[in-house]
C-alpha cells in the first residue's frame, strides 16, 4: 500500500509542478510570439507601402501618358478641323 500511496503522490506533485513550470513559461513564449507576430506584421505594412507607391508611380505616369495624348490628338483634331473651314 506505501508504493501505491508513493505513486499516487509522485503523480499529484509532478502534475502540479509541471502546472508550475507551464504557467512560468507560457508568458515568455507568449511574448516570443508576440514579438515575432510584430516583427511581420511590420515587414508586411512596409512591403504594401512600397507597393503601394509602387502602383501610384505606375497610375501617374499612364495617367500622364494620357493627358498628353489625349492633348497632341485634341490639337491634331483641331488643326483638320480648322484646315478643312479655311481658317
Amino acid at each position: 500500500m506505501k508504493k501505491g500511496v508513493s505513486f499516487f503522490w509522485g503523480v499529484i506533485l509532478g502534475t502540479m509542478a509541471g502546472l508550475m513550470v507551464g504557467i512560468i513559461l507560457t508568458p515568455k513564449k507568449e511574448e516570443k510570439i508576440k514579438n515575432i507576430l510584430e516583427k511581420k506584421t511590420e515587414k508586411l505594412r512596409d512591403r504594401l507601402q512600397e507597393i503601394g507607391k509602387k502602383i501610384e508611380k505606375k497610375v501617374h505616369k499612364i495617367k500622364s501618358d494620357f493627358e498628353s495624348k489625349w492633348k497632341k490628338n485634341k490639337i491634331e483634331k483641331m488643326d483638320q478641323v480648322e484646315d478643312e473651314l479655311g481658317t
